[in-house]
């Protein structure tokens, strides 16, 4: 089952941030928008530096990555860290 979530108030710091903690996971993050297809975790994402928002949709956690994380451990992480820097996760 595949994972979403949007977040609002996120700066660019914040976002660089998030793709920082991120690559310890292996999952690098490139430009504002693309997807994620590496060492398990498979995601597209959208970052709106205007609107200072995230969206984080179709996320799943696979093999190798799933011996280290699942998928509600990944989002939780992510909540936390938005969080940290200012940042909202919306419904």
């Amino acid at each position: 089952m595949s994972k979403r979530a949007f977040y609002t108030g996120v700066t660019p710091e914040a976002y660089n941030e998030l793709k920082s903690k991120l690559q310890t996971y292996g999952m690098n993050l490139q430009g504002n928008s693309g997807r994620i297809d590496e060492k398990g975790v498979n995601a597209n994402f959208n970052y709106d530096p205007e609107a200072k928002s995230l969206e984080i949709s179709d996320l799943s956690v696979g093999f190798p990555a799933s011996m280290m994380i699942n998928s509600d451990s990944l989002m939780q992480r992510m909540n936390e860290m938005i969080t940290q820097y200012g940042g909202r996760a919306e419904g």
